[in-house]
């Protein structure tokens, strides 16, 4: 997993103690961010407890 601090608006990221995938919705400078679930509710969330997930690439034969 890439452990990058820094997360932008609209961006997909995992919360680290479920694995669910969530979308940042607004990103606070004082280390938390309002994160938007995919059942359309909101949450306010801390920075550390966010992971982005690793890019995976698809290959695919020809």
């Amino acid at each position: 997993m890439n452990n990058e601090k820094k997360l932008s608006i609209g961006d997909r990221v995992r919360i680290k103690s479920t694995g669910q995938e969530v979308t940042v919705d607004q990103v606070s400078a004082y280390g938390f961010s309002v994160i938007k679930f995919n059942s359309g509710g909101t949450y306010r969330f801390l920075n550390h407890k966010l992971e982005k997930p690793a890019i995976t690439q698809v290959a695919y034969n020809a």
